[in-house]
């Protein structure tokens, strides 16, 4: 009997020193694509594309109930949606003074394949007329929607709708150079199963589905021309000892400093390199949420040289892509701080902001 305690007691106390993972999401600050000019403040998006077949969509105004007024949108009305959106979502930033959106086409062609850059002069001459600093033109905007079926298990089948968005915009400086290209190409599926077999019959959730994603192409597309803030999962290591736990309180309460010291001395006296690595993984995500990346990025390779090589553990892989997401964090930096005005000193235009510490 005596013995049955005995091995109550190891599970107890092994129990207690087994470790666990808690997920947190952090939001972080991420560079444009396109870095502009200090002296950019206003700018002019404008619509550059063919204008696209419109043949199935006069099709489906009249279908085989006789229903008019019930279609599919047409290319150029979800192009506008689009427009009008990036229009708005760019303004609503405030990081340019005015973003204003050309009233006038500059690409009267059908084909796809009559996609061309503006002519310096034309840029010019759109620049001048409306006092931009830098222009953006949409060249080749193509949105496609369909009806597509998964087979799930035996003789059922599992219908979907998908809507597939790709755009091509380039950037240019008022006298007409450009700067750069920007592809851009996404998708958006509605998903259930309900039988949509005919599009005629599902006209509401694809012009729903359309819609929705040409405003979600606009939000992400802002991104490529102002910094954005984006949300990713981060993780922290945890056990049963007193310390880990302090510290998983501390974290809790937003105490990343006073966490971060608490494992920087474990990390000092920890014998075993698995441990050694999970609380040194947790010593960059402090740093991280303190914004110190630089300290984050030497920890985060801490923790990775403490890995036995060629390792494929949970654990290796967890460490390997945080480490890729800090380096590019770290490496992103610079642009970032271009891009917002910030030195090195965490000045923006001369006046202080933040402590360079």
């Amino acid at each position: 009997m005596k013995y049955i305690y005995i091995n109550i007691i190891a599970a107890i106390l092994l129990s207690s020193c087994a470790s666990s993972i808690n997920f947190i999401s952090i939001d972080t600050l991420e560079p444009a694509e396109v870095t502009f000019a200090p002296e950019v403040t206003n700018v002019v998006i404008v619509d550059n594309s063919p204008l696209g077949d419109t043949e199935d969509a006069e099709e489906d105004s009249n279908n085989k109930k006789g229903q008019t007024g019930t279609s599919i949108l047409s290319m150029d009305s979800v192009r506008t949606i689009m427009l009008n959106s990036l229009q708005q979502f760019m303004g609503e930033e405030n990081y340019f003074t005015k973003v204003s959106l050309h009233p006038y086409r500059t690409n009267s062609k059908v084909s796809f394949e009559d996609v061309r850059p503006l002519s310096p002069r034309k840029v010019q001459s759109i620049c001048n007329n409306t006092k931009a600093d830098a222009l953006i033109a949409l060249d080749l905007f193509v949105m496609t929607a369909r009806i597509e079926s998964e087979n799930t298990y035996y003789f059922n089948n599992y219908n979907f709708l998908s809507a597939k968005l790709g755009t091509v915009l380039r950037v240019y400086t008022k006298d007409g150079r450009e700067v750069m290209p920007i592809a851009y190409v996404d998708s958006l599926f509605s998903e259930g199963g309900a039988q949509w077999d005919i599009r005629r019959n599902n006209i509401h959730e694809i012009n729903t589905l359309i819609t929705d994603m040409s405003i979600i192409g606009a939000d992400r597309l802002t991104g490529k021309f102002i910094p954005s803030w984006k949300s990713h999962e981060r993780w922290y290591y945890v056990d049963g000892s007193s310390s880990m736990k302090e510290a998983e309180a501390l974290v809790k309460a937003g105490k990343w400093k006073e966490a971060s010291d608490i494992w920087e001395g474990l990390y000092s006296t920890e014998k075993n390199a698995g441990k050694r690595a999970k609380i040194a993984s947790n010593v960059a995500l402090a740093q991280e949420c303190l914004d110190n990346i630089e300290r984050a990025v030497s920890w985060i390779k801490t923790a990775f040289d403490e890995l036995p090589q060629s390792s494929k553990s949970e654990l290796a892989l967890k460490i390997i892509a945080y480490r890729e997401d800090l380096i590019k964090r770290y490496k992103g930096t610079p642009k970032l701080k271009e891009q917002l005005g910030v030195d090195n000193f965490g000045n923006i235009n001369g006046d202080e902001v933040y402590d360079s510490e």
